[in-house]
């Protein structure tokens, strides 16, 4: 092999996911979380900072990842959308689809995903003090302890997100629900490769997209009926959109 032929490894995707946040942040980091996490003495280090540009993936559908809210949530509502072998585009030129990133409930999310580790949605009742520190609110023992009572009445050990935000950061997470209840905006797609489209034709695919207020198991993204719905259902749970040419992300 010639010694650029090795530079960027494709084993398990990880070299190609460094090459494309270096594209998207400038830095090469394999992960795409926010911020750092540290596994057993291993510090793992993602995105730093809220991206201009977004990432999507259908890996995270499929359970192998989770975006962090710094790609998912860009400042432009433009996202790459990776697929198992391809990347495509989505956008929209509705700029109120970019939440700023320092609403109380992202920054409460992105404290709480930096110790839950595995995405599991819970953390040890033993970090709660870490957590606090992160969001710069009162560390005092006593108090941390009061809360420890409050958060895991049943002596579970563990604390829940959402009991966590709806204690200490009320109203956060109606806000973030009422932002998008009910919204409805144009999406457009992109692929550049020919035999992905209609008659080898390579052109913009449009959509209405309408995120609705109800969620059942039916909007579930590992189920969506098409892979980039699959996909979009990572970042807006309840989203449906109607296609003017059903698009394909292969």
């Amino acid at each position: 092999k010639q010694w650029y032929q090795r530079r960027v490894r494709g084993t398990f995707g990880h070299g190609n996911q460094s090459l494309l946040n270096l594209m998207l942040t400038g830095i090469a980091t394999t992960n795409v979380f926010d911020l750092t996490k540290d596994v057993a003495g291993l510090v793992l280090v993602g995105v730093q900072q809220q991206n201009d540009i977004g990432f999507l993936t259908l890996l995270e559908a499929l359970r192998y990842l989770k975006v962090g809210d710094f790609l998912k949530c860009p400042k432009y509502p433009i996202w790459v959308v990776g697929s198992e072998s391809h990347l495509t585009l989505v956008f929209s030129r509705d700029r109120s689809l970019c939440v700023s990133d320092n609403t109380p409930f992202k920054m409460a999310r992105t404290a709480f995903d930096s110790l839950d580790v595995e995405g599991n949605g819970f953390i040890p009742v033993t970090d709660l003090s870490k957590l606090l520190e992160k969001l710069d609110m009162v560390v005092d023992p006593d108090y941390v302890e009061f809360m420890k009572e409050r958060l895991d009445p049943d002596g579970t050990g563990i604390i829940l997100f959402q009991i966590f935000v709806e204690e200490l950061v009320p109203g956060a997470m109606e806000a973030q629900d009422e932002m998008f209840q009910h919204k409805q905006f144009t999406m457009y797609h992109y692929n550049g490769l020919k035999q992905s489209n209609e008659d080898r034709q390579v052109a913009f695919r449009e959509g209405n997209a309408c995120i609705y207020m109800e969620y059942n198991q039916l909007m579930e993204a590992s189920t969506a009926p098409t892979p980039l719905l699959r996909v979009l259902r990572t970042k807006w749970p309840t989203i449906e959109v109607e296609w003017n040419v059903t698009p394909s992300i292969s």
